[in-house]
């Protein structure tokens, strides 16, 4: 259901009082992306193999991105078991496979689907790999008005920063409205644990930078202001509210208040459809379909520990916002600031990685990936530092990037995380 402005919802809201419906509670699904690329890291037109992909598969579905070279695999919604996340473990990784055969037969050559946050190739960043889609052609030439971003020593035009930026985003369905508001509010505090965990982005164009987790920065910039941390005031405390937020940004393509959250490309979201559910958008893809599941079910324990057993206040937006730079800067090796306090990263992640693991056995089921995360945290550093030691081992760019594309494409294959 689509709703066509904050009346429509209003209306909407209305009758659902009147005839209460009683989804179920954790409802998730995925969008993975991916980079489509050869031996090199040189990127390759994903849009041939997609058709194919969607024949041969019918667990997911596969779509284009804003750029030729990227795919997305969509995951239909499931209720949340340790059981679901392994089955979809399992079908990612025969599906990643699926996608490079089916590449070396229409190429003739060696093929990658490079699971990073940011595709490290500088080819990339050109007109010539915006996807032919109205959709993706429409929101670069909108992008094109803002200036160029510097980045090392060169610049990027910013409606080439979609196509060399890839994410995982995972959806949760709620009870009700005041459900999905609660869900959405307890999210935002955890986005800075979230990215500091899951960096993986500081290479982008062929350029090392000097942040874990470049991508969200640079989505920023390159958006106008439409990504990032929210643009709230407050925190909303309805869903109409919420969705007056939406509205009070002026439309770039879209015609519908629908339409308009998902021009918000922000960290997270309430999808305003029914049934509503909240968007999580931090974690960069991870080079591994194990160190995904693992930041699945890391933030579907931390969110059902936080409604569950959490009984403090929200922390101010403004601590939130520093703490996420600070985490886009240092990742695990920073410091937070909460209540006027300063804590370790690493000590605070990996109190959040116990109550995730509680807020997992709350939903009657099992942990199956979190010692990943809890590996990180011992070995203090997150995929991001392992990808900055690989980039100093050459000097020329291209056998840098060589190097890491195959790399990361080794761990990918055999399914094996970085650390």
């Amino acid at each position: 259901m689509e709703f066509r402005n904050i009346n429509d919802l209003k209306n909407y809201l209305r009758q659902l009082e009147k005839h209460r419906r009683h989804p179920q509670d954790y409802i998730f699904g995925i969008e993975l992306e991916g980079a489509l690329v050869n031996k090199e890291g040189k990127p390759l037109d994903a849009s041939k193999i997609i058709p194919r992909l969607n024949q041969m598969h019918h667990d997911f579905e596969f779509d284009r991105e804003a750029g030729k070279c990227q795919i997305e695999i969509r995951s239909f919604p499931r209720e949340y078991s340790c059981y679901a996340l392994r089955e979809m473990e399992e079908y990612l990784h025969d599906a990643i496979h699926d996608i490079v055969e089916l590449a070396e037969k229409v190429y003739g050559d060696e093929a990658i689907f490079l699971l990073l946050g940011s595709n490290p190739h500088p080819d990339v960043l050109s007109d010539e790999w915006i996807s032919d889609t109205a959709r993706a052609r429409k929101m670069a030439e909108w992008r094109s008005q803002f200036p160029p971003i510097k980045i090392g020593n060169k610049s990027i035009e910013a409606r080439h920063i979609a196509i060399a930026i890839q994410s995982v985003h995972v959806h949760i369905q709620g009870k009700n409205p005041e459900d999905i508001v609660d869900k959405y509010n307890r999210l935002l505090y955890m986005i800075p644990e979230q990215i500091a965990i899951s960096a993986n982005s500081p290479i982008i164009g062929g350029e090392i930078l000097d942040y874990r987790e470049a991508r969200l920065l640079l989505y920023e910039l390159a958006d106008g202001g439409n990504a990032g941390f929210p643009k709230l005031i407050k925190y909303p405390s309805s869903i109409i509210e919420y969705g007056e937020y939406v509205s009070s940004f002026s439309p770039i393509i879209a015609n519908s208040l629908t339409q308009m959250v998902k021009e918000r490309h922000e960290d997270n979201r309430i999808r305003l459809e029914v049934p509503f559910r909240v968007e999580n958008r931090v974690y960069p893809a991870q080079c591994t379909i194990k160190e995904n599941m693992a930041l699945i079910e890391y933030i579907i324990g931390r969110l059902k520990y936080a409604q569950r057993w959490s009984r403090q206040e929200l922390p101010p937006l403004k601590e939130i916002e520093i703490n996420r730079i600070e985490a886009i800067k240092e990742g695990l090796k920073g410091d937070f600031i909460w209540n006027g306090k300063k804590i370790s990263t690493l000590n605070y992640i990996m109190e959040s990685i116990e109550k995730a693991e509680k807020g997992i056995k709350a939903l009657d089921t099992n942990v199956r990936y979190l010692n990943i995360l809890r590996r990180r945290i011992k070995r203090k550093k997150s995929c991001a530092d392992t990808l900055k030691r690989w980039y100093a081992k050459n000097d020329d760019v291209d056998e840098k990037i060589a190097y890491i594309v195959n790399r990361v494409w080794k761990h990918t294959s055999k399914n094996q995380p970085l650390i």
